[in-house]
């Protein structure tokens, strides 16, 4: 229920949100297999990003890169000026930034930042849990849909009854990629754009190398999070087999930004937004991130752009809190950023997750599973049908698996976009972000709070809302 004095707070907001999501899955026992998050891009602070003035012309560019004596520079974006160069020392880092800073042909020049998914804890597909269809819902024949406790979490069932989805509309999934044959996503899938394979820099190489084996996951999911998240926003829903997805009849479009270990920085993440953008996505799920102090201004200007651009961005809090010890960490970037749709973890028991990060920046809760038995179940989802990074780790293959996280949070939310605009799709983005968040029902404290933005994911209500413009009472 929607408390009427979230109405000023949401009229008066300039919709800030935080930068990036995390994804870390709390174990539920000593046996779990953790991913360990090692050094993210060991060549990160070489790498220059420089944005030109507007006005400034390719001549002028030229010119003051030849006086610097740069030749290998790449422009990754005309709209915002925006280039990137890869230097080969500390010295010759600090030398060109040194002199393009002198320069008032220039807004900013930086280096990178490290960005990744956080470390988390994957299981095997359980089985046996079961819900109770609620009445009114939908129920689809999916194999494993007595399982999405999540779906009815957020009235997804009824939902459903109205719209599954339309294939005009498009997500963007920026995350470590998706496992491309996967039988429950393939049909709605758009072929992955690998950001990592595109960069040509062999650092960015996504080879797994254990013993004498070498598995090289270019084109496809090495870690399997990617995989999963994809699942819950987009799984075909309703095909006799597997899961459903809250979104289950839209087309996806996969952006490989992280490698098997979870690795990424601003720069990629940056990139992948802005081919997002020239894609002509609706809509833009981004569950990887990092500490405020990561983040960079090209990667805030790149959200920036997309939210001018009328694209609806959401990204998770992170997970690096722990609630039960008076532990909140501050939201991660980009998540924090201004505009974006931050969005936190709420259990089966309509309580705020442990993990779940919590700030000013948080907006909305959605379904993201217990990290303690206590918390109740995770979240069911797709997984790759070939062995990952972390299915070595943890001997798993799909097609299917359990993980809880902010991570699985913000595709909830990213799918309720799309149903919006299935059903209204003249609406612009910072409309849907108005009818989400208006539409939300209180958990744990009543109106806005800092664990769960202004409450909680209601896809149904959202559908048969009829306000966008302001923050609507019961």
């Amino acid at each position: 229920m929607i408390n009427k004095s979230i109405q000023s707070i949401l009229l008066a907001l300039t919709f800030s949100s935080v930068l990036g999501c995390q994804i870390p899955i709390t174990s539920l026992n000593n046996s779990d297999s953790k991913t360990t998050i090692s050094t993210l891009n060991k060549e990160a602070t070489q790498n220059l990003i420089v944005r030109f003035k507007d006005k400034i012309d390719i001549n002028q560019i030229n010119k003051i890169n030849n006086d610097i004596g740069i030749s290998n520079i790449n422009n990754i974006s005309k709209e915002l000026n925006l280039f990137e160069i890869k230097t080969s020392s500390l010295d010759q880092f600090n030398n060109i930034k040194r002199k393009y800073t002198k320069s008032n042909l220039i807004e900013y020049v930086e280096g990178d930042g490290k960005l990744h998914l956080p470390e988390y804890s994957i299981y095997p597909a359980n089985d046996s849990s079961t819900f109770s269809k609620k009445d009114g819902g939908v129920k689809p024949n999916d194999t494993f849909y007595g399982l999405q406790w999540n779906a009815l979490n957020i009235d997804a069932d009824k939902a459903w009854g109205i719209t599954t989805g339309n294939q005009t509309i498009k997500v963007a999934v920026i995350d470590s990629g998706v496992d491309p044959d996967h039988p429950d996503l393939i049909d709605n899938l758009l072929p992955m754009i690998d950001m990592l394979a595109d960069s040509g820099d062999p650092s960015n190489s996504d080879i797994y190398k254990f013993g004498l084996t070498e598995v090289d996951y270019t084109g496809k999911d090495g870690n399997g999070h990617g995989t999963h998240v994809t699942g819950i926003l987009g799984a075909i829903i309703n095909n006799g087999r597997g899961i459903a997805g809250i979104a289950g009849n839209i087309k996806i479009l996969p952006i490989k930004a992280a490698n098997h270990e979870g690795n990424t920085s601003a720069s990629i993440i940056a990139k992948s937004i802005l081919k997002a953008i020239d894609n002509k996505v609706r809509v833009i799920n981004l569950s990887i991130g990092g500490p405020k102090s990561e983040g960079t201004t090209a990667l805030k200007d790149a959200v920036q752009l997309a939210i001018d651009k009328g694209i609806v961005f959401i990204s998770a809090t992170g997970n690096e809190s722990d609630r039960r010890s008076g532990v909140i960490t501050e939201i991660t970037v980009p998540a924090a950023y201004p505009g974006v749709i931050s969005v936190a973890s709420n259990t089966k028991f309509n309580k705020v997750a442990n993990y779940s990060n919590g700030g000013d920046e948080a907006e909305i809760s959605a379904p993201g599973g217990g990290a303690f038995s206590s918390e109740g179940e995770k979240i069911y989802s797709t997984w790759p049908t070939y062995r990952t990074y972390e299915g070595y780790r943890a001997s798993i293959i799909g097609p299917y698996a359990t993980l809880s996280g902010t991570s699985m949070s913000c595709p909830h939310v990213s799918a309720a976009a799309a149903l919006i605009l299935t059903r209204e799709p003249n609406l612009t983005g910072q409309q849907v972000r108005i009818r989400l968040l208006s539409t939300t029902t209180d958990i744990d404290a009543k109106g806005f709070d800092n664990a769960t933005g202004f409450g909680k994911l209601n896809v149904y209500k959202a559908l048969i809302s009829n306000s966008h413009d302001k923050k609507t009472a019961e």
